[in-house]
């Protein structure tokens, strides 16, 4: 815990105490004395509005993320209607098929009853005999 690196807090109050730490200031950029956090809650109406209208930057971020969040919105709100088109279209589709297949299940099921039919039918017209026996007497001669 010896070392410190510039620009760096230190992790406990005693080092501070015991060293000092050197960071430069960039120019254009805001002293930690001027940083103020547009989040927490100002005492006044006037304070927030004297930030907003102070600070160019800080309306430029607020801007942009608006327009982010609008874009956002609007592609979210895009896909998810044309999710739903597709899918009550897919729906539609299925239901189309499904009443399809109802009525070919119904005409297979009458199909299958008639061939049953037929060949009741048909193996009971073979196993008959058409013609019936005849017996010839011979001539007595």
């Amino acid at each position: 815990m010896a070392d410190l690196v510039r620009g760096e807090a230190s992790e406990s109050d005693e080092e501070q105490e015991k060293h000092k730490i050197y960071a430069a200031e960039v120019s254009g950029e805001a002293s930690e004395e001027e940083d103020e956090d547009i989040y927490e809650q100002p005492s006044s109406a006037s304070a927030t509005a004297s930030i907003y209208r102070n600070n160019l930057l800080q309306r430029k971020l607020i801007e942009n993320n608006i327009e982010i969040w609008k874009a956002l919105t609007v592609l979210t709100r895009n896909f998810v209607v044309n999710a739903s088109k597709q899918l009550l279209t897919t729906d539609q589709m299925l239901i189309k098929s499904q009443v399809s297949l109802q009525s070919a299940h119904t005409a297979l099921q009458q199909a299958q009853k008639n061939t049953a039919q037929l060949q009741i039918r048909a193996a009971s017209a073979l196993t008959s005999s058409f013609l019936p026996v005849i017996h010839l007497k011979e001539p007595s001669n």
